[in-house]
């Protein structure tokens, strides 16, 4: 056991993709904002006054991203495609949040390594990603 804790590996080779379905939910749970009006309204009434440009449609759209890219997550489709409009979305929540601090950025700063760490480490053997475009060519192998 202090084999696998003391070294670099791995713990266990599937661990990414219970990184990768937690965070799609995570997201998608941000996401279905996009159906409470009064919320919409409050984070469009922020962004107005923090001078978003066009702060309705650009809160529909990370939204949508976040729906939608939450879902793609969940099942690992696309996974590191899906995550780059997610981090621009979270960055941007971080510039007009958080003044555009990082380290003071929060949630959204967590969902930006979490997806960057998905960009680098893929989205696991437990995937649609897996299924349809790895796993043909591990068995041609």
């Amino acid at each position: 056991m202090s084999s696998k804790i003391f070294t670099s590996g791995p713990l266990w080779e599937n661990g990414i993709s219970l990184i990768r379905i937690g965070t799609g939910i995570l997201i998608i749970m941000f996401g279905k904002e996009l159906f409470d009006e009064a919320m919409m309204d409050d984070y469009t009434k922020f962004l107005t006054d923090v001078g978003m440009p066009a702060p309705r449609s650009m809160l529909t759209l990370a939204k949508l991203i976040e729906l939608i890219g939450g879902v793609l997550l969940v099942v690992g489709l696309f996974t590191r495609i899906v995550v780059v409009p997610l981090m621009a979305t979270m960055l941007t929540i971080i510039w007009y949040m958080s003044e555009g601090n990082f380290f003071n950025g929060g949630t959204a700063s967590t969902f930006f390594l979490l997806f960057l760490a998905l960009l680098f480490l893929g989205s696991g053997t437990f995937s649609l990603d897996y299924v349809f475009f790895d796993k043909s060519k591990n068995e041609s192998q």
